[in-house]
């Protein structure tokens, strides 16, 4: 069994503190559960080299010899994170003799290279003539030097594509965020959709710079009391801040109904017997 290569933490982190915004390879790992556990201590500032919290950004990946971690410098970027995947229009020549009847095939791969985990290149467009039909297709250079073949290219967008349908046939889908209709945050919950849609991985704290610009103090005040007294503290993730709002404007929806209920004397019963009454309790 191999043993994995021990990252140098603090000079992994001084390198990518010279170089801003750029990813450094940390270390590769035996276990992919291992390079994952360390992408979110670098990404929460577990160790100290990479505090404070969210300074860094962090992933592992596949790599030849195992798992893969990479790092990069991100306080007071504005940066991007890193998607899991990129779309890109591949030709797919087939399997027939002279490699007749190419046609485009638009697929889902991954964002890293498939052999270290290192970032792909930036993909551009390119325009190629075949059997007199001008044709558009993407093409990329990664840093690292593992160049892509359009077939390996199409084969792992296959089994991405059949991996992604197993994962959606087992993993319940979770309920959409909408915020209770009249409710006192509905508005709060509403705006952490909207940006929950567009970054998954956003957490609550992220968000209260966008609820206090509009106008919505009082959700955001609720919002630092359920982060200050969560579990995950600061990683307490936006999503589950809305479900909190959403919560408390339910319960109070519940508690108006329930005023309003009817108050009606008569016998207590439970099941069948609470419903239906004998002539002598009328």
């Amino acid at each position: 069994m191999r043993r994995y290569l021990q990252a140098d933490h603090k000079a992994v982190a001084a390198n990518a503190r010279q170089t801003p915004g750029a990813w450094i390879l940390a270390a590769i790992y035996d276990a992919r559960m291992t390079g994952q556990s360390v992408a979110r201590m670098v990404r929460n500032g577990t160790t100290a080299a990479y505090r404070p919290a969210e300074s860094f950004d962090a992933y592992e990946a596949v790599h030849d010899g195992g798992s893969v971690v990479w790092v990069r410098y991100v306080a007071g970027l504005d940066v991007a994170p890193m998607p899991d995947t990129v779309t890109v229009r591949v030709p797919d020549y087939g399997t027939q003799p002279g490699y007749e009847c190419v046609c485009i095939r638009t697929v889902d791969i991954s964002s890293r290279c498939r052999r270290c985990g290192a970032p792909r290149g930036p993909i551009r467009s390119h325009t190629f003539v075949k059997d007199g039909d001008r044709l558009v297709c993407d093409v990329w250079e990664n840093d690292c030097g593992h160049q892509d073949d359009y077939r390996f290219v199409l084969a792992e967008a296959r089994v991405l594509a059949e991996g992604n349908r197993t994962q959606r046939a087992k993993s319940p889908k979770k309920p959409l965020i909408r915020g209770v209709e009249g409710g006192r945050y509905a508005a709060a919950v509403d705006l952490i959709a909207e940006l929950y849609r567009e970054k998954p991985s956003l957490r609550a704290l992220r968000v209260l710079p966008h609820v206090e610009a509009h106008g919505l103090m009082e959700a955001a005040q609720v919002i630092r009391y359920f982060v200050g007294d969560s579990a995950t503290g600061p990683h307490t993730s936006a999503r589950a801040a809305a479900l909190h709002l959403i919560e408390l404007d339910e319960e109070t929806r519940r508690a108006a109904e329930a005023e309003q209920t009817e108050w009606q004397d008569g016998p207590i019963g439970c099941g069948r017997e609470a419903t239906h009454t004998t002539g002598d309790n009328q």
